[in-house]
């Protein structure tokens, strides 16, 4: 008797411990297909560049460090369209973590009107280069590459490797 309540103490330990050790884009990847069989399927890869942050973090970026933030909900379609097509836009990039958050209160942005999950913003060095606020449910396929595009010069805006006319 004994001997099985140890056994089950290890195996509730064993458990717990493999729990807590999940990456951040693992989290991200179950947390956001837990809703594939009632909202749009998503397919993330378990080593996507999603970063967990406090609104305290997001508001230091938002501040004064640069950075792509993605503000968004895992049973919003309007969140899952945008996720997916964000991380396929950073997957041809060299940019290395989007920062995510799953609530807008407590968040400081100044000068964007209307502000509602899903909000990427594209920071740079405190200043908000650019932010894209995606308001349908469904795309077509000319409205996904309109967004790709958007969030790829969003992302090269952060990343300072476009070039203008000067170049």
């Amino acid at each position: 008797m004994k001997y099985k309540r140890i056994l089950l103490l290890i195996i509730i330990l064993f458990l717990t411990a493999c729990n807590t050790n999940l990456t951040d884009g693992e989290k991200f990847k179950k947390e956001y297909e837990k809703y594939n069989n009632e909202k749009i399927e998503l397919n993330i890869s378990k080593t996507n560049i999603i970063k967990y942050q406090t609104k305290e973090e997001i508001n230091k970026i938002i501040d004064s460090k640069t950075g792509v933030i993605f503000i968004g909900n895992p049973k919003n379609n309007k969140s899952r369209n945008s996720i997916k097509l964000l991380l396929d836009a950073a997957n041809s990039t060299d940019l290395q973590e989007i920062y995510y958050i799953d609530k807008l209160e407590g968040i400081k942005i100044n000068n964007i009107e209307n502000i509602k999950i899903p909000i990427i913003l594209f920071v740079l060095e405190g200043e908000i280069k650019d932010y894209s606020i995606n308001e349908k449910d469904k795309l077509t396929e000319d409205e996904e590459i309109d967004l790709y595009n958007k969030y790829l010069e969003g992302i090269h805006k952060v990343l300072q490797d476009t070039c203008d006319e000067e170049c």
